[in-house]
């Protein structure tokens, strides 16, 4: 593939999976405002702009490289996130009266912290094939072997957690 292929594939890519992020959002939100056919739309056209990201996915995946190189770059995003990124738009939030977003994004940082150290710590020893991973569907915090009481990032209750395999 040409380098332009290969740039227009990974942004096609990107924007279907966000289309169909906003569109399970915008369906949640109309079904709640009692619009069931807009929301059966809504969550239809997100299915199949997952499907088109994921077949798009497919063209892409010969491209992905050394997996150590994506850690050490997903190390330094993640980095970049907590230190610059999240804090910025935290603030940001604050300055325009979107308290709750700017809430949203502390909790960000405080999950990317725990990111940073599972793969610090997956990348140090080897890894223990039990190891179980859940996942707050509130906040994104991952708690390992176990599930917490409650959520110690966004206090959500052990229902919110799933386990991922």
């Amino acid at each position: 593939m040409s380098d332009t292929m290969d740039k227009e594939m990974a942004l096609a890519f990107a924007k279907m999976s966000k289309s169909s992020a906003l569109n399970r959002l915008y369906a949640a939100k109309v079904k709640r405002e009692k619009n069931v056919l807009l929301s059966k739309l809504l969550y239809s056209i997100s299915r199949s702009e997952k499907i088109h990201a994921r077949r798009s996915l497919m063209y892409i995946r010969g491209k992905i490289g050394d997996p150590m190189d994506y850690l050490k770059r997903l190390l330094h995003i993640k980095n970049e996130n907590i230190t610059i990124k999240y804090p910025k738009i935290s603030k940001l939030s604050i300055d325009a009266g979107k308290k709750k977003a700017s809430e949203a994004f502390d909790q960000f940082s405080k999950v990317e912290k725990i990111h940073l150290k599972l793969l610090k710590e997956a990348l140090k020893e080897s890894p223990d094939e039990s190891t179980k991973y859940y996942v707050c569907h509130i906040c994104g915090y991952i708690a390992v072997n176990e599930i917490p009481l409650n959520c110690p990032v966004c206090n959500a209750v052990q229902e919110k957690f799933r386990m991922e395999e």
